[in-house]
Formats: C-alpha cells, structure tokens, sequence
C-alpha cells in the first residue's frame, strides 16, 4: 500500500516531522498515518479526492507543534514549531493566482517569525532549466513562485544549495516529462542552518529532505 510505503521511507530517514501533499484523504483517512514512528498528525482533508496535506510528527519530538489554520479545500495548513511558521501547501495544478496571494495574508500575521514554506506548487521556476520533455502550456507558469519568494522574503532552499545543477521532483509518464515542482521555501535565517537534497522517489514525485539545525536556533 502506499501509505505504508511512504511510511516506511519517512522511518528510514528518521524523519522528525513530514510534510504530505496531494495525500487525497479525508481526516478518517489521515488517522490511518497516526502509527509506527508517528506521535502527533495535522491536516486539512482532501475535498472529493482532490488536494489533502498533513503534518506528521515523530514520537519523542522535543519541540511542540500547534496548527494556526487548516483551509477547508485541502490546499494549506499552517503549523507553529519552535521559532518558526511551517506552512504547507498543495497547489492547483491550474493556473490560479488568487491562490498565491492567499498565502500571502496568513503569514503576514506573523512577521517577526522566519517561515518555512513547503509543499508541491505545480509550477517550475525557469521552465527550460527546472523542466525535461513534455511542454508547459499553465497561462502564467513560473511567475507565482518568484512573487512568493518577493512577499515573504523567502529563498528556494534547493537552488540556491545547487545552483547550477539540473534535477527533478516529479516525473509524467504520461506526458514523458520530469520537472522542478516541489521546494523547501524558508527565511533567510532558517536557511543559514538547513541543508536540502533530494531522496527518492515514492510513486511519481521526490521526496525532498531537510535537515534544520534546531540546537543553534531558539
């Protein structure tokens, strides 16, 4: 089963708190992923099968985890742990900039806090950099995800530890393409104590790995 797969990928990593997007589950369903390794779980159900988050925490976690707002579609949730705001976030895979400019306003609300802003956003930055095969037709493709890193004061984590490198977290079979559509978005002071990669693939995305210094930030 997939959810278990997924499980048991997160167990490997000795994950201490993972970020699902696009689970397409309602709460019920959710609660199915409070086992094994997982203490506390977080999320906005899916609506009819469509977006779904959540937020797993591993037991013994020593920090604590408060969720500020869930939004009824699926699309976001926002936790508050330690000194930092993680917001999580599944994207339409349309273009919708009504939604980007929704993320905005929460987070706004929380200013003196450094964010970390996570999920899959359906959108490449530089299509011809961040992109292999298939074609990208989405009206306004590319321009949500330099408009968030403006507002927020935010820096794709990934890229800017590989600048130069080409590598992908999802891939099409159905289109033969493979594409950039999943980041690790943080403040600047969290990104001077995280490192990002890239692990393996669990059914047709990446999962993206971040290690946070947590002792060094209070």
């Amino acid at each position: 089963m997939k959810r278990t797969k997924i499980l048991q990928a997160l167990r490997c990593y000795s994950a201490t708190i993972a970020c699902l997007q696009e689970t397409k589950l309602t709460v019920s369903e959710h609660l199915k992923l409070k086992k094994a390794w997982v203490g506390d779980l977080f999320c906005a159900p899916a609506d009819h099968k469509k977006g779904g988050v959540a937020v797993l925490v591993a037991k013994g976690f020593p920090g604590h985890v408060s969720v500020l707002k869930s939004d009824p579609l699926g699309q976001f949730s926002q936790a508050y742990d330690f000194t930092f705001l993680l917001l999580v976030v599944y994207a339409p895979n349309v273009y919708d900039h009504a939604f980007f400019e929704s993320l905005i306003s929460p987070c706004s609300l929380y200013l003196d806090l450094p964010i970390a802003l996570v999920g899959d956003l359906n959108q490449v930055v530089e299509p011809s950099f961040d992109r292999s095969g298939g074609t990208s037709c989405t009206l306004g493709a590319g321009k949500e995800i330099p408009f968030l890193l403006a507002s927020l004061d935010l820096v794709d984590t990934w890229r800017a530890l590989h600048p130069s490198e080409r590598d992908y977290t999802r891939t099409s079979r159905a289109h033969g393409s493979h594409s950039r559509i999943d980041y690790i978005l943080t403040s600047p002071s969290l990104f001077s104590l995280v490192t990002v990669s890239h692990g393996p693939m669990i059914s047709d995305h990446t999962m993206i790995l971040m290690d946070l210094d947590f002792p060094h930030f209070r």
